[in-house]
């Protein structure tokens, strides 16, 4: 088998030819993905996300709080210190010497935002900018926190805040930020983990690459390995019949204004009664929606009678948290560590099936054996380092992918972060990114209700992208209809 194919760990390594000397790892997996595009697409996939919450605290006593939480975030996370250094070979650099509190002064920010939140606006704003941020005495960062606060005083404990986070895709995943926020919360309420800061010692945090991470290369690798990275391929590269999704927008894509959100919640009742029905059918809550997603799509872009199509989704990603093996703690690994799952799905006889509940189950159903096959595999949490260097090449590519929108299930917010934590009631999540070509349907479950945000580039238009949330979830809770199937 050829070396290139062979997943290998990397270790930090001190490089004392530099001054001061610093501490670098190659970027690999999802982290060298993400960059890829970052670097390709004027920062695409940085993101922003964070809480809103309710405290009695003053804006005073929570930003001395903020401040002294991250301190201790940057100690346990360090990565969030780290730059990024050659765009064919990128590598993760860390200083120990950097000045703590330049960094700090630079990194946090108190966000004032007049009578009212508007956390959403704030996100939006936020995505116009790019990162690195470079202070005037040239000290930088790829990684801030926000504090939104506001003029409106409030009363008891309903003083109206918010706690933001902002970085690249190739540092931090959706969990990865859920837990962040949780230990900014613990720490900000006097709880938590103990933390002694000793700059010194604080590189012996930085994170493991993903294939330590999840355990190693597994023995079955020489004898599946290849065979699962073909079929990886084959799937984001190779239809069976054509693609079919939302015909591309007709105005070109310009990153300088502001990405187009629309959110939907559901009741208590209905997001109860979807997972029982999934659980019924034995499919999963993102299989559904996955599917909803796709039919969405061939509801508004409709297909020609007898016409074969594939529905192609290359960006379905798994988060690796729940794999991560000891000493490496899920609720401090703060790294980029997906696993890319790409679906693409023969729809000939989902679409002859003979309503529209049918054919989404049948949808669904087909899914979720993909999902089940690759989760079922036992190189699977490996293959994503090997498969992140055949898809993006040893240099980054300037042509943009095809206009598409998949969807992507963060899961339980409060499975990482609980709503109620001392001082700080947390009411929700809102998140957003630089955005490309690609859509993004994003669900999430909090206070028991499944939360749905459709994001996509202002190139898309406002219709469309409302349309398609709105059909994506009419058509997922078609499983509770009684249509006859």
């Amino acid at each position: 088998m050829e070396s290139s194919l062979i997943p290998s760990q990397t270790e930090w390594v001190l490089n004392t030819s530099r001054h001061p000397p610093v501490y670098t790892r190659p970027m690999v997996g999802s982290e060298r993905w993400m960059h890829n595009d970052w670097l390709a697409f004027n920062g695409a996939n940085e993101l922003c996300a964070g809480i809103n919450f309710t405290s009695p605290l003053s804006i005073e006593e929570l930003r001395d709080r903020t401040r002294r939480a991250l301190d201790k975030f940057r100690f346990v996370c360090p990565i969030v210190a780290c730059a990024i250094e050659d765009d064919e070979s990128p590598r993760w650099v860390y200083t120990p010497s950097a000045d703590r509190e330049a960094w700090l002064d630079l990194a946090f920010v108190v966000e004032q935002r007049g009578s009212s939140l508007n956390s959403s606006e704030f996100v939006k704003d936020i995505n116009l900018t790019h990162l690195p941020c470079v202070g005037a005495d040239g000290t930088s960062t790829l990684f801030r926190v926000y504090l939104l606060v506001t003029s409106n005083e409030g009363g008891g404990d309903r003083r109206e805040y918010g706690l933001y986070l902002q970085g690249p895709h190739s540092m931090m995943d959706g969990g990865p930020i859920l837990h962040a926020l949780n230990l900014m919360c613990e720490w900000m309420s006097d709880s938590g983990m103990d933390v002694t800061i000793v700059p010194s010692e604080e590189w012996k945090n930085l994170p493991v690459d993903v294939i330590t991470a999840t355990g190693g290369v597994p023995k079955e690798w020489e004898i599946s390995g290849t065979e699962l990275l073909q079929d990886l391929t084959t799937q984001a590269t190779t239809m069976s019949a054509p693609g079919h999704r939302l015909p591309p927008p007709s105005r070109p894509l310009d990153m300088s204004e502001r990405p187009i959100r629309h959110n939907i919640i559901l009741s208590e009742s209905e997001t109860r009664a979807v997972v029982a029905q999934a659980k019924k059918l034995g499919i999963s809550v993102s299989a559904l929606f996955n599917a909803a997603n796709g039919l969405a799509q061939f509801k508004m872009n409709p297909v020609s009678l007898g016409k074969d199509v594939d529905f192609p989704n290359p960006m379905t990603t798994v988060s690796t948290e729940r794999y991560l093996k000891p000493p490496v703690n899920p609720k401090t690994y703060f790294t980029s560590s997906l696993c890319a799952m790409p679906l693409r799905i023969p729809m000939a006889r989902p679409l002859r099936e003979g309503s529209e509940k049918a054919t989404l189950i049948m949808t669904a159903k087909i899914i979720q054996e993909q999902f089940d096959k690759y989760l079922a595999h036992p190189c699977f949490l490996v293959s994503m380092p090997i498969l992140a260097k055949l898809l993006t090449g040893q240099n980054a590519t300037s042509e943009l992918p095809p206009w598409q929108c998949n969807l992507q299930n963060l899961g339980s917010v409060e499975s990482r972060i609980p709503t109620r934590q001392g001082h700080i009631n947390i009411n929700n999540i809102g998140f957003g990114g630089r955005v490309t070509t690609f859509a993004c349907i994003h669900m999430w479950t909090v206070h028991k209700k499944f939360h749905f945000q459709v994001e996509g580039a202002a190139a898309w238009g406002d219709e469309t992208l409302k349309t398609l949330l709105e059909e994506t979830i009419r058509i997922g809770l078609l499983v509770l209809s009684d249509a006859k199937l």
